[in-house]
């Protein structure tokens, strides 16, 4: 009796262990991911897969070609989205830019990004189906405010994704606006320092920041919320400042220390819960049979090939050239390697399993944020060839911990590259960097996607969870930069002043005029 007793007990606890991931309560969930580049759906596919595992209902709005299907999810497909990408890729990126054309660029992009969105028809009669409720809203935290309406119009609590890591903007969204010199959203022109003189400068480069959100890409967001939301009671500003939670591709282990308020949560490292391309026989081989270890040289998924500096192909495979080490290339025309035998060059490669393999030594890169943090999880060095946008911050925050170094891809030639290259691979402590910053960066209580889901979750079960936001949201400006101390504190002294001041310059002008009386008397005598 007992012994059946216990296998049924066991039988019984196994099954409910099968069921567990579905324990919760079924929530509908809309998605509004108007990505253009496959890197960004890298990172939120394996979350929008584990939702729907946990038994969430899933509508997703996204590009048609970019995000797998998922299964048990309904898909809303944007294809003037894919159109936006290639209008991209038919775009002539100019090396020599200011931050003025850098912001007016990033404002027509974000901008169509959202207005395609809004204006498909799918799209469209979603939002006039008054049947259908939502209790939570996920999107992209930055840039596409329109898509704010969203939550607005489900009466939605809104979850934003940081895919890029935060910046000043991000924290202005979590409610957390106090000044500060932290990063900006652009790193053009930026070069943060630790002197009275260059905080000062990093602090008006993030005003300038904020006056280009200001008055450049917020009006263009604002006046697509007034068209596509014009039931909505509140305004956009509102609405922008009642985010709930914000997950943020970043994590402090990777050198980014930041004064995150509660629904500020670090998941960097989320996309890696995906299952990764395994590496082909012929690759595999390649990289097995290497002597002296293996270079992989990757610019990403979204650096096009046209964008780079004219010769810094032919600079690189003749670099190549002069290494012992064998050297895995993504780059699409495979012709460049003729007559190479040490170099492997493929359009589609499996970038995690190539630097999960222990006989890769180093990785060259542009420094995108999914590629650090691969490296990092991994634990392979870095040589950086950055080109825009966030990959200058986060090479250099690499550099700083010692598992990287960089070059300027404007200033290269063979001899920079090979000196760079044999003079991280023979200096062990690059290697012993990026192993002690991987064991920091694996060292988390959950894992990131885990991380990720329970607070999506807690969100859900405490309706929004508004007492995750910072006080300042019910404290006015004077209030929360405790401007009522200051004048309690320097009131006194500052009303003495503007009394010697005022006494002096009566005392300046009574003393002037009866100079000038006197100097009048003696010209009449």
């Amino acid at each position: 009796m007992s012994r059946g007793f216990s296998s049924l007990g066991i039988l019984t606890l196994l099954f409910v262990c099968l069921l567990e991931p579905k324990i919760v309560k079924s929530e509908n969930i809309l998605g509004i991911f108007s990505y253009t580049f496959g890197s960004s759906y890298l990172l939120i596919e394996p979350y929008l897969n584990l939702l729907v595992q946990r038994g969430h209902q899933l509508t997703i709005i996204s590009a048609v070609t970019h995000l797998p299907h998922i299964e048990g999810a309904h898909h809303i497909r944007v294809a003037r989205l894919d159109q936006q990408m290639q209008d991209l890729l038919d775009y002539d990126y100019e090396f020599e830019v200011t931050k003025w054309m850098e912001a007016q660029f990033v404002s027509d992009y974000f901008f169509n990004c959202s207005k395609f969105v809004l204006e498909d028809p799918g799209v469209q009669e979603l939002i006039h189906n008054k049947s259908v409720e939502f209790s939570m809203v996920i999107l992209e935290a930055a840039h596409t405010d329109a898509l704010y309406g969203f939550a607005q119009h489900f009466n939605a609590p809104l979850v934003g994704i940081a895919a890029f890591g935060s910046a000043w903007n991000i924290d202005f969204l979590a409610g957390n606006s106090a000044p500060s010199v932290y990063e900006p959203m652009s790193a053009l022109g930026y070069s943060p320092g630790l002197s009275l003189l260059e905080k000062w400068y990093n602090l008006i480069f993030i005003t300038e920041e904020r006056l280009v959100e200001r008055f450049i890409y917020l009006p263009r967001q604002i006046d697509l919320y007034k068209k596509y939301f014009s039931d909505g009671a509140a305004s956009l500003h509102d609405i922008r400042r009642r985010f709930s939670l914000i997950l943020i591709n970043q994590h402090f282990s990777l050198g980014r220390v930041r004064s995150n308020v509660p629904n500020l949560v670090e998941v960097a490292g989320m996309h890696l819960a995906g299952q990764p391309d395994p590496l082909g026989d012929e690759l595999r081989a390649f990289i097995e049979g290497a002597e002296h270890g293996v270079i992989y040289f990757s610019m990403g998924l979204q650096v096009l090939e046209k964008w780079l500096p004219p010769g810094l192909p032919e600079i690189m495979i003749n670099s190549f050239k002069k290494l012992k080490q064998r050297v895995i290339w993504k780059w699409s025309d495979g012709s460049i390697a003729n007559n190479t035998s040490n170099v492997y060059v493929s359009g589609l490669l499996p970038q995690r399993e190539i630097l999960n393999h222990p006989n890769v030594k180093l990785f060259i890169t542009h420094g995108g944020l999914l590629s650090i943090i691969e490296a990092a999880h991994y634990a392979v060095p870095i040589l950086s060839l950055p080109l825009f946008f966030d990959q200058f911050q986060n090479t250099k925050r690499m550099e700083k911990m010692g598992v990287a170094r960089s070059l300027e891809i404007l200033n290269i030639s063979q001899e920079i590259v090979v000196q760079a290259i044999e003079d991280m691979l023979n200096n062990s402590s690059y290697k012993q960097r990026a192993l002690d910053l991987s064991e920091r960066f694996h060292d988390q209580p959950m894992s990131p996607i885990d991380t990720a889901i329970w607070w999506t979750e807690y969100v859900l079960r405490h309706k929004g969870a508004d007492h995750m936001r910072i006080a300042e949201q019910e404290m006015s400006l004077m209030q929360y930069y405790n401007v009522d101390i200051i004048s309690v504190l320097f009131g006194r002294i500052g009303f003495t002043v503007l009394i010697v001041i005022f006494l002096g310059w009566k005392l300046v002008t009574l003393a002037t005029r009866n100079l000038e009386y006197r100097f009048n008397w003696l010209m009449v005598r």
